[in-house]
């Protein structure tokens, strides 16, 4: 087992729970989808299913079930390549890149990632200028003694570790701030 998710942010003030907004959460609920794969003709995989809570969860699960059905030395390795799919998704206004700023027109993202069989986890908040912030919280559950790294802590880790910075911000989402 394994779960890997990411999410905007909404700090420096801005209401709402885990980063969204009233009008998102509600959406969450309206637009879920699942893809199951489990009881298919493939029994190697049988047991395993991917499942994504927003509709644009689909191409992450098109890339997690492809990997996981490659062959992956764990689950996680399709949970993180799927989570990064969405996060590069300019489209996407919710997470990554192109993702809505904050107040202060900054772009931050949470990410966290877990191993079902060892409980093992790790996670980014309020992490700028990373493009995959689930790497960097898979890496904080696997190279630290961390649960949780925030802010300038996160970032700092994440460059420590050779993940470039970029500007998360696109032209639609700074309009749209």
């Amino acid at each position: 087992l394994a779960a890997g998710c990411a999410s905007g942010t909404a700090h420096s003030g801005e209401s709402g729970a885990a980063g969204e907004s009233g009008e998102e959460a509600e959406g969450a609920a309206q637009g879920t989808s699942v893809a199951m794969k489990a009881g298919s003709r493939d029994t190697t995989h049988r047991d395993q299913a991917i499942a994504s809570t927003w509709d644009f969860g689909q191409a992450a699960n098109a890339v997690a079930w492809k990997k996981l059905v490659a062959g992956v030395d764990h689950p996680l390795d399709a949970v993180e390549a799927g989570v990064r799919v969405t996060e590069a998704d300019a489209s996407i206004q919710s997470v990554g890149y192109g993702g809505n700023p904050n107040a202060l027109g900054v772009v931050q993202l949470d990410a966290a990632i877990m191993r079902g069989d060892t409980l093992d986890c790790g996670s980014v908040a309020a992490l700028e200028a990373i493009l995959h912030p689930v790497s960097v919280a898979r890496l904080v559950m696997e190279r630290s003694r961390h649960v949780l790294l925030a802010g300038a802590g996160a970032q700092l880790f994440a460059l420590e570790h050779g993940f470039k910075t970029q500007d998360l911000l696109t032209v639609k989402a700074r309009e749209a701030w």
